[in-house]
C-alpha cells in the first residue's frame, strides 16, 4: 500500500432528519446528551443548532469536562475521515474519482470548521479545535503531493492542487452545496478529458494512489 493509502483522513457523516425538539442544552447533562447524539453521527445538523443556542456553565469543571469530550470527538472524526479518504482514494481509477474522494473528506472538514467555530464554546476550545483541523488538512494535502510527485504526467499533482483539501472553509461557508459543485463540474471535465489515456495507464496510476 503506497503513501496516499497510508495517509490517515471518518467518513462523511450522513445528516438525517432533525431529532424531535429538545432543551437547548445549560446543563453539563443536558450538553452531555448533545454530545452522545454528536458521536452517533446521525444528527449533526441538528445538533449544531443546539450547540449554538447553548450556555455553557464555566463554574464546576463543567467546561473542561465539556472541553475533552468534544475534543475526543473532533480527533475521532478526524481520524475516521482519514479512513474513508484512503479508502477512497485505493479504489479510484481516474481522475473525476480522485476529485469525488477529495470533496467527500472536504465535505466533512467543513462541517468539523463550522463546529469548531461555534460561539459558546470557550475561546480556548475554539482555538485548539480550529488549529487541530488546519494542521490535519495541511499534513494530508502535502502527503497527496508528495506521493503525486511520482506520477511522470503530472495530472495527478495538478488534480490535487486545484482541489486542495485545505480549501474547506468555503465550503462550510455555503454549507458545501456551491463549492462541491464548482469542483464536481472541474472534476468531471477532467476525467472526461483523460477517460482514454487512463485506460492505458490506470494500473500505474492506481499504484500512486494506493
Amino acid at each position: 500500500m503506497g503513501p496516499v493509502a497510508r495517509l490517515a483522513l471518518h467518513s462523511p457523516l450522513q445528516v438525517n432528519a432533525a431529532p424531535a425538539p429538545a432543551d437547548v442544552p445549560r446543563s453539563y447533562a443536558q450538553w452531555s446528551v448533545w454530545l452522545d447524539r454528536l458521536s452517533e453521527g446521525l444528527q449533526d445538523e441538528a445538533c449544531l443548532d443546539a450547540m449554538r443556542a447553548g450556555e455553557l456553565n464555566a463554574s464546576g469543571g463543567v467546561v473542561t469536562l465539556f472541553s475533552q469530550r468534544l475534543a475526543e470527538e473532533f480527533n475521532a472524526r478526524l481520524m475516521r475521515c482519514s479512513e474513508h479518504l484512503t479508502r477512497d482514494l485505493s479504489i479510484g481509477n481516474d481522475e473525476s474519482q480522485v476529485v469525488r474522494a477529495i470533496l467527500n473528506a472536504r465535505k466533512h472538514l467543513a462541517f468539523l470548521h463550522r463546529l469548531a467555530h461555534i460561539e459558546s464554546f470557550p475561546a480556548t476550545l475554539r482555538t485548539h479545535l480550529t488549529d487541530e483541523l488546519r494542521k490535519f488538512a495541511q499534513r494530508a494535502q502535502q502527503s497527496l503531493e508528495d506521493s503525486a510527485r511520482t506520477d511522470r504526467s503530472g495530472r495527478l499533482l495538478v488534480l490535487l492542487r486545484n482541489n486542495p483539501l485545505v480549501r474547506y472553509e468555503p465550503a462550510a461557508q455555503d454549507g458545501g452545496a456551491a463549492s462541491t459543485a464548482r469542483a464536481m463540474g472541474m472534476g468531471a471535465a477532467v476525467g472526461a478529458a483523460a477517460q482514454h489515456p487512463l485506460s492505458q495507464t490506470g494500473a500505474r496510476r492506481r499504484n500512486i494512489i494506493l
